[in-house]
C-alpha cells in the first residue's frame, strides 16, 4: 500500500470516528447538527481527495498497486 493511500485511510477513519462521537449529535451549527455537517464534509471531500490522488498518481506514471 502506498504511503499516500495509508494516510488517506487513516485520516478518513479518524474523521469518521470523530463524526460518530456522541457530542457531534447534540451540537448544532446553522440549524443542523454537527454530525450532519461532518457527514456532508465526508461525502464531499472523501471522493474528491481520492480523485486527486488518482490524478497525481496517473500523471506521475505510478501504476503499481503494491
Amino acid at each position: 500500500m502506498a504511503s499516500a493511500d495509508r494516510w488517506y485511510l487513516i485520516v478518513i477513519t479518524l474523521f469518521a470516528i470523530i463524526a460518530f462521537m456522541p457530542w457531534a449529535r447534540t451540537v448544532e451549527v446553522g440549524g443542523m447538527s454537527m454530525f450532519g455537517w461532518l457527514m456532508a464534509l465526508l461525502m464531499v471531500f472523501s471522493p474528491a481527495i481520492a480523485l486527486v490522488q488518482l490524478l497525481i498518481r496517473k500523471n506521475r506514471g505510478d501504476h503499481s498497486d503494491a
